[in-house]
């Protein structure tokens, strides 16, 4: 296999993880539209609304600080500024591991009131909602593994490719 063909594969691993962090964006989208769409059926209940806007907010913040892509997208296409693309993207992950599961966290739990009452039980509502939030924190901590090592494979694989 020459170069070139080795190049594009890294190119196309690293578009592809490149794909899953643009997916975390839209996976931020939904939530806050979740919480818009709860707070408008809440419209009765100031408590319900307040809680559910403020965990849209948190979103959204989130979203702001730590899913920026900026700067992470390749400007040519060599394997020096792939290289630098990939660091760029191993950075941008272990900002947004550090905090994702908080805001993540603190925005179900803004879900407990109107859970509650969705549910018509405050047990089967918090229930769920710790149920949720523990499902979420292992699939997204199985992610964040997947990702980890995939970076770091390619990172690997570069590295050796320019020595």
């Amino acid at each position: 296999m020459n170069n070139q063909d080795t190049f594009k594969k890294q190119q196309s691993k690293f578009e592809k993880l490149l794909t899953g962090a643009k997916m975390a964006k839209l996976s931020s989208v939904i939530l806050v539209v979740v919480s818009l769409v709860q707070a408008f059926k809440s419209r009765e209940n100031s408590l319900y609304v307040m809680l559910l806007l403020m965990g849209a907010l948190a979103i959204i913040f989130f979203m702001d600080k730590f899913l920026s892509l900026k700067g992470i997208k390749q400007k040519s296409y060599t394997q020096t500024s792939l290289i630098a693309s990939v660091y760029k993207l191993k950075n941008y992950m272990c900002r947004r591991k550090k905090y994702e599961m908080y805001f993540i966290a603190f925005w179900i739990l803004t879900l407990i009131p109107s859970s509650t009452a969705y549910f018509e039980s405050h047990i089967f509502g918090i229930i769920g909602v710790m149920l949720y939030i523990a499902i979420v924190g292992f699939l997204g901590n199985l992610a964040y593994k997947k990702a980890d090592k995939e970076i770091a494979i390619l990172q690997r694989n570069i590295e050796n490719q320019l020595q």
